[in-house]
């Protein structure tokens, strides 16, 4: 809904601002292609929003898939590249006759267009080439970055190297621009001479296909191969992609001042559910994941690893929604949303107790003594509710194919929302004398904050089998309700092994710096071995 109501205004700006598309009748009649991912071609056109200026015109060439994905095509005039575009987009050009080059691999190896521009005119280009994208995935249907070779028949000429992607992992899968005609695909390292591990496939003009490689993930042997339909395996709804993973891991946890839950270390068993939804449009980008991890585990709060009574230590719901609209297939504004909770409540378990407990206010006045208590309630459900919002410029890059970075700069928000939160209160002089013999708790205020952020994210495959990723949120305010006004830093680093297509093992370290809810840095570790299976 929202992309057909962005489109019917982009189509009112274009028609307003006097852009006149060559129109196809051939085209409008069969409508959108076979397999393609976007609308037909001239509904492309209409919706891209840029005018043309006075004296110019356009080429337009239509995307099948994702533009992020695609190669850009690339006008010539002569032997000098005058621009190289993505797909989906128009190239504003003088009016004259220029060769438009659309396709992977080298530019003698894409399908040439020879396009006359017009003053005041955008010419589509028609999709005389064809489209693929290959999925690999192992004997249990399991999607992973095994690596291929593209070869075209009979020719042999090669195309180049092709990777899979785990789509899980927020990986994407290119998209091949191909001639028509007839290609073999053959295990990495191998050539057209190859007699094992190959698959053959036709590709016909205007066509968007997608195959499927069928691959060992360990030895890399093709096990299979073919054309399937599009989203086979996956849940689309329109231009909606749904995802649904739920499962459980074995882990040991280490906290440390984390707030509403207690220090010490875990091993247990987790269950998890990781919902997501992806809007695929060429120019925009509407990306929602909720994901809930619950575990309850036999605590070691002190050194010695003696067993107490079980609890809870994992309790994790986090929400984020982002919008980006794609200036260019790297760079555009973006507005968020996230929301950070617990759904149980936490408790601080003393398997024996030698000092009593003092909870203050956020004032410092003594609201109430426990005398040697077995256990002190941290926080309540949903306590602290943490909601968090932003606008401003993203950055993706991918500098290699086995790197993907993204950045995201802007003005950002955040609420508290604390109901009976405590954080652990050290002992001060003046302040806190009580603390130097007794255990302290302060009551947390909510709080709002408003300042700029910045995000990074960076994902890179180092093998077949090891992934890396590291994800950093920082806030820096100059608003708050309170009268600090301190910088929030949230920092999560995982290091997964791929051990079998539904089994892996990982490593994970949280750090957070966050005066709003605690004093003190905190830190959690945790090592798991992690089962999933995929719903949708």
């Amino acid at each position: 809904m929202i992309g057909k109501v962005t489109g019917g205004l982009l189509l009112a700006l274009v028609l307003v601002s006097g852009v006149h598309a060559q129109e196809d009748g051939d085209q409008e009649s069969i409508g959108c292609p076979p397999g393609w991912q976007l609308p037909a071609p001239q509904t492309q056109l209409e919706m891209d929003p840029k005018l043309i200026p006075i004296g110019k015109g356009a080429i337009f060439v239509p995307a099948m898939t994702d533009p992020a994905g695609e190669p850009p095509d690339v006008v010539m005039a002569g032997d000098e590249v005058v621009a190289r575009t993505s797909t989906g987009h128009k190239t504003i050009l003088s009016p004259g006759l220029y060769p438009v080059l659309v396709g992977s691999g080298v530019e003698t190896q894409m399908v040439l267009n020879d396009v006359e521009v017009f003053e005041g005119h955008s010419v589509l280009v028609q999709p005389i080439w064809a489209g693929m994208v290959v999925k690999v995935v192992d004997g249990r249907g399991m999607e992973f970055r095994g690596s291929y070779e593209m070869f075209a028949l009979p020719s042999g000429e090669d195309f180049g190297l092709g990777l899979g992607a785990d789509e899980t992992l927020g990986e994407t899968l290119r998209t091949w621009l191909l001639p028509p005609g007839r290609y073999m695909i053959v295990r990495s390292g191998e050539t057209p001479m190859a007699r094992t591990d190959f698959i053959t496939v036709r590709v016909l003009a205007g066509e968007m296909i997608y195959f499927t490689l069928v691959q060992d993930e360990e030895t890399g042997d093709f096990l299979g191969g073919g054309v399937i339909d599009r989203g086979e395996g996956k849940t689309e709804i329109e231009n909606w992609r749904l995802g649904l993973t739920i499962g459980g891991d074995v882990q040991w946890n280490r906290q440390d001042k984390v707030a509403g839950s207690a220090s010490g270390n875990s091993i247990g068993i987790n269950v998890f559910l990781d919902f997501s939804m992806r809007y695929l449009d060429p120019n925009h980008l509407a990306y929602f994941r909720l994901q809930v991890d619950e575990g309850g585990n036999s605590a070691f709060p002190d050194p010695d690893l003696k067993i107490a009574d079980l609890q809870k230590t994992v309790d994790e719901v986090d929400l984020d929604a982002i919008y980006t609209y794609r200036i260019l297939t790297w760079l555009g504004p973006y507005v968020r949303f996230g929301l950070d909770t617990n759904i149980l409540p936490g408790f601080k378990i003393y398997e024996t107790q030698a000092q009593d407990v003092l909870i203050y206010n956020s004032g410092g006045v003594e609201l109430q003594r426990l005398v040697l208590p077995s256990e002190v309630r941290l926080a309540g459900s949903f306590d602290p509710l943490e909601l968090k919002e932003g606008v401003g410029v993203s950055f993706d890059i991918s500098p290699h194919l086995m790197l993907d970075l993204h950045l995201r700069v802007g003005l950002g928000a955040r609420q508290y929302l604390v109901r009976s939160l405590l954080k652990e209160q050290g002992y001060d002089e003046t302040s806190f004398p009580d603390c130097q013999s007794s255990i302290c708790f302060i009551e947390v205020d909510p709080n709002d904050l408003l300042g700029m952020e910045a995000t990074f994210i960076g994902s890179t495959r180092i093998s077949r089998w090891l992934m890396i990723d590291t994800e950093l949120d920082t806030l820096v305010p100059f608003i708050s309700s309170e009268t600090f006004a301190n910088p929030v830093i949230n920092w999560k680093n995982t290091i997964s092994l791929r051990l079998v297509s539904f089994a892996s093992l990982a490593y994970v370290i949280k750090l957070d710096y966050d005066r709003q809810l605690s004093q003190f840095l905190q830190a959690e570790q945790r090592i798991l071995l992690r089962f999933t299976f995929d719903i949708l």
